[in-house]
């Protein structure tokens, strides 16, 4: 039996401390072995034929299933968004070899009986075994009491012929779907599932119900990573997405023994497919490639490119199916990816900077269009890279049929070019393909209404490097608390690598500074100097499946989430001080997905948000060093914080002995803050040796409110001076704003206090609900206030208001007092109508439909027309219509004319203040209220960010 050109050209190692290769040899006499029932051993098959070498000379295993079909009988679009499809008839096949005459055996039959289906399909390393996930057909498809069977992870043992269910109990077995299973070196099994077993238990920790959460399209239940011993046992959730991680497979290259995956990132809109890797304990997890490349299709960003079903090829780079989600009948181009050179498409990593791509390349020279046109050369839908120092691929391949007037035709002339032509259903067989030549040949022919896919050669392979599970190198008083530590070399790495003083438009105004050192440098620059103050760390909130019988989850209508519905519900951590030199390294919740924020200094959000989530193991620490590089003009741009890929930091920490000459206050003489350790951050000087080289400020840890304190400038210098120290508190609201009454809950938690005996925990959660915290504010007594009457518009419109909004003359102060929000920004006082002050009504429409907006809500987020009273007394629009536009924006505080209109200050909302309107700086909104509306607007501004509030509107 010839099993591969590599085995021929070695010897048989001495078994010893060379383990493994004694397993990979091992493998071999196993392999062998147990293919003896199909194939003898032989040299080519039955016929004892000599092979053609043109043809794959081991066994094969591949899936088998009919084209998916809805109850219609119409063709279903296979979508990578929902892997869990289930077509029945699906089986998985061995056969014995690709000669013609090759053995085939059904080997799930005896469990599916024909009417199961069957997916995600790995050998082990050995070559002995098979992995795959396996779902049964549901025998009561519309009776909703009854959930449906589960997708499962079965084993097949080739030598022996067991078939058996990896996870024995079939009551564990059946509390989740277990898909794309893979062996990891250790013997352990890695695979995606819809358990989510350690985020059900931070559901518990936060007081709230446990439920397997959604995707963020609320599609299906989110699938996440997973391990398990071979037996069953021991399964641990180690990735934390909101929506999928899928198709795991195990590096033997580069970071041999890290899981490679594709994540559907689908945070905020983000939306896209790429690839990331982790070890098997879910440390180290990062993008490693496709951020920045899914307009490298044929249909360019039109028809964004995804990545997925990876495969590692012999020499390391990564061979996957790219192709849109859908429609293209499940099938795209097979892609090669030059993983140890680049980070995108034609971007090397920042140690090869001009380096020549490309990056990616088609494996094949078959022209496959990936914008759903028709493909005359054909749709791949699987691939698997042959570990026999060839450059041959085995892969699914449809050739290209039209249907014309309901007749099947090849994609020539005159076919192609009838009106009436249409892309056919695939017809998918096995293929060869050798990448040396061009050549294809096929080793199972296509069958109309079939699909065989997922095929790969049972090949012994050196199992990769085993990567251990962190535990030693852990910090034990960490892991108890439930926590890991965030180490960000410095926020100025998100902008502009040619620092100037600037982050994303917000500069220092001296003139003086042109480095993060210069910032660093207390003696150069003062707090108010720096643009960025704090760091908030939001998180994703769950949503449960309405469809879920074990408990009553609430049926969410769109309107429960406000004005951008992709943002989906979010809670607030805590918030960490950004240090002079941009730095920050505090402790955050442990395997909780997690994204960070920059801050001004009154808590407000600089530049973009954070679109992927990221996660910590307990007692580890994340450093973020030269990450998420914007700078247009650097040669890597747009590098997503892939660690062997990034630019270093632009913070190079403390480089002179000199460096800071501040005080410890209140002491005398002088004493240096640091302890000399070259190349530190300031964060790092406050968190590692707080107590020592530092004595004067605490641990910088996460806080549930805004607290500054200058410790860096010297207090006893005349200039610069130091701050004065101030706190943005929500102690500071009032009672009404801070716990509503029941049954809604409070705004924190109460593992947000923050102060002995109860300080910040890992489960702090900060959830901010419109009708219950921010409609309140606008309702709260304040006691007398002058009221400002509106007389008529000006000449209607301001050609310095970019928006066009009407000017509003205000008149002077009329003698009545008032002592809410409310009573000036109302449609009616009295039941008489009245135009509101600003065109802005603040009140909530008493007949409203429960799934309504309130209408202070439609009011401040939605652009309106603006009002007048007609001569009958009416509430009317203004004829002709004269709009005005909304004062808040779901992109964030600085981007709302509502937060300008309230400090007098010009930030990103790019309108003009109108002369003559009422000064709102004056009025009595507290800085914990500005603060409380500014997080509100950065998080999304939506409507509810709690999917069990009983006011959330349901469907």
């Amino acid at each position: 039996m010839k099993l591969t050109t590599r085995l021929q050209t070695q010897d048989f190692p001495t078994c010893g401390p060379w383990l493994q290769p004694c397993l990979h040899w091992l493998g071999v006499l196993s392999l062998c072995a147990a293919v003896a029932a199909l194939s003898a051993c032989d040299s080519g098959g039955s016929s004892g034929e000599g092979i053609d070498p043109g043809i794959v000379e081991v066994p094969l295993a591949y899936i088998k299933r009919p084209i998916p079909v809805d109850d219609m009988g119409d063709e279903v679009q296979d979508d990578l968004r929902e892997p869990r499809l289930f077509m029945a008839g699906g089986d998985v096949y061995l056969r014995s070899n690709s000669t013609v005459n090759g053995k085939v055996t059904n080997l799930t039959s005896s469990v599916t009986g024909g009417m199961g289906d069957v997916k995600g399909l790995n050998a082990s390393y050995d070559g002995s075994k098979l992995i795959f996930s396996l779902r049964l057909f549901d025998p009561a498809p519309n009776n909703n009491n009854i959930p449906p069977p589960s997708w499962n992870i079965y084993e097949y043992d080739i030598g022996t012929g067991v078939l058996r269910s990896v996870i024995p109990s079939v009551l564990i077995a059946e509390q989740g779907d277990d898909l794309y299973p893979a062996y990891l070196p250790d013997g352990r099994i890695v695979f995606t599932s819809s358990r989510q077993d350690q985020a059900k238990a931070n559901l518990v920790n936060e007081g709230k119900q446990v439920f397997s959460a959604l995707d963020e399209d609320r599609d299906s239940v989110a699938l996440v990573l997973h391990v398990m011993n071979p037996d069953g046992t021991g399964i641990r959730q180690i990735s934390f997405n909101r929506s999928h991680d899928l198709s795991p497979q195990v590096l033997a290259n580069i970071n041999g023994g890290q899981i490679v995956f594709s994540r559907w990132d689908n945070a905020g809109g983000n939306e896209g497919m790429h690839l990331y890797r982790s070890n098997p304990d879910g440390s180290n997890l990062e993008m490693i490639y496709g951020a920045h490349s899914h307009d490298t299709g044929t249909g360019g960003s039109a028809v964004p490119l995804h990545f997925s079903s990876v495969r590692e090829t012999l020499d390391g780079d990564l061979m996957v199916i790219a192709r849109p989600f859908t429609d293209t009948f499940a099938g795209g181009d097979i892609i090669v990816i030059d993983l140890d050179r680049f980070v995108d498409n034609d971007k090397p990593i920042w140690s090869l900077t001009g380096l020549a791509g490309p990056a990616q390349k088609s494996a094949t020279v078959n022209t496959i269009p990936t914008d759903g046109t028709i493909s005359t050369g054909g749709r791949y839908s699987s691939a698997f890279p042959l570990q026999d120092d060839s450059s041959r691929i085995l892969v699914s391949k449809s050739t290209c049929q039209v249907s014309v007037n309901n007749q099947n035709q090849p994609c020539v002339e005159p076919y192609l070019s009838d009106p009436a032509a249409v892309e056919a259903s695939p017809a998918y067989g096995i293929w060869l393909y050798n990448m040396d030549d061009d050549t294809e040949k096929p080793i199972i022919l296509a069958q109309q209404g079939q699909v065989f896919t997922e095929a790969i050669a049972i090949q012994t392979s050196l199992r990769p490097t085993v990567v251990f599970d962190k535990g030693p190198e852990l910090d034990s008083v960490w892991e108890a608390e439930n926590v890991g530590v965030v180490n960000i070399k410095s926020i100025y790495d998100i902008g502009d690598t040619s620092f100037d003083g600037c982050f994303f438009g917000e500069c220092e105004t001296s003139g003086a500074i042109n480095s993060v050192a210069d910032f660093a440098d207390p003696l150069n620059a003062n707090a108010d100097q720096r643009p960025i103050r704090f760091v908030r760390f939001i998180k994703p909130v769950g949503l449960p499946d309405p469809n879920d019988i074990a408990f009553n989850a609430p049926d969410l209508n769109n309107q429960a989430f406000g004005r951008q519905r992709n943002l989906g519900m979010r809670e607030i951590v805590g918030y960490a001080p950004v240090e002079p030199d941009g730095s920050v390294k505090a402790k955050v919740p442990a395997n909780v997905p997690l994204g960070v924020e920059v801050l001004d200094a009154e808590g407000r959000r600089i530049g973009p948000r954070h679109l992927n989530w990221f996660q910590v193991l307990p007692g580890d620490t994340l450093t973020c060093a030269g990450c998420h590089v914007h700078d247009p003009n650097s040669p890597t741009p747009e590098v997503h914080g892939r660690s062997d890929g990034t630019a270093p930091s632009i913070n190079s920490g403390i480089q002179t002995l000199t460096y800071v000459n501040t005080q410890i206050p209140g002491t005398a003489p002088s004493i240096p803050y640091f302890s000399l350790n070259l190349g530190e951050t300031m964060a790092e000087v406050r968190f590692d040796r707080v107590g020592s080289a530092f004595p004067a400020a605490p641990e910088p840890v996460l806080n549930a409110d805004l607290n500054f304190v200058d410790y860096w400038t010297d207090p006893l210098a005349t200039a610069p001076v130091p701050l004065v120290p101030y706190s943005y508190s929500y102690d500071d609201l009032d009672p009404s704003i801070l716990s509503p009454a029941p049954p809604a809950k409070p705004l924190r938690n109460a593992n947000c206090n923050n102060r002995s005996p109860q300080p910040w925990s890992h489960n702090c959660r900060i959830t901010i609900n419109y009708p219950r915290h921010i409609q309140a504010i606008w309702e709260l007594d304040r006691g007398a206030a002058d009221v400002f009457t509106p007389l008529a518009f000006a000449d209607p419109v301001d050609p310095a208001d970019p928006t066009n909004t009407p000017l509003l003359v205000m008149a002077a102060p009329d003698g009545i007092l008032d002592d809410t929000c409310t009573s000036c920004h109302t449609s009616e006082v009295a039941n008489v109508p009245r135009l509101p002050y600003g065109q802005l009504d603040l009140t909530i429409d008493p007949n409203q439909n429960p799934n309504n907006f309130f209408r202070s809500y439609r009011e401040l987020l939605f652009n309106d027309l603006g009002q007048e009273i007609d001569a009958m007394g009416n509430l009317v629009d203004i004829n002709p219509a004269v709009g005005v536009g909304a004062s808040m924006t779901a992109n964030g505080a600085r981007s709302s004319f509502f937060i300008e209109k309230m400090t007098g200050t010009e930030l990103d909302a790019a309108r003009v203040i109108p002369a003559g309107s009422v000064d709102h700086t004056t009025m009595l909104l507290t800085d914990a209220e500005l603060k409380l509306i500014s997080e509100w607007l950065d998080l999304g501004a939506q409507n509810f960010n709690d999917p069990f509030d009983p006011a959330a509107p349901q469907n």
